[in-house]
């Protein structure tokens, strides 16, 4: 091979990677956006028991709602998560036995 198909592939390659990053910032900025609206929608609801509703119900609809991963989309279930929401809803049954 020569030197200038080596450059024209070298090129192509980085057209590639450009496009590719070009799509992970805008994947990346409609992330943080979708973030930042989930952390208002739970900051509004400042209630201790539509609060906790409402974790739960973000946690439902597939998002982290533990201190690590909070807002996040999720996979799978986490013990972060899960954790969180038992230890919030524990106080609440023990005191309405």
């Amino acid at each position: 091979m020569s030197l200038s198909n080596d450059l024209r592939l070298w090129e192509a390659d980085l057209e590639k990677l450009l496009l590719e990053l070009r799509e992970l910032r805008q994947r990346a900025a409609n992330l943080e956006e979708q973030n930042q609206i989930l952390r208002e929608k739970v900051a509004a609801e400042n209630i201790r028991g539509e609060g906790l509703e409402s974790l739960s119900h973000l946690y439902d609809e597939g998002f982290h709602v533990c201190h690590a991963h909070f807002a996040q989309q999720r996979e799978e279930d986490c013990l972060f998560c899960l954790s969180l929401l038992h230890q919030v809803d524990a106080p609440e049954n023990k005191t309405g036995e």
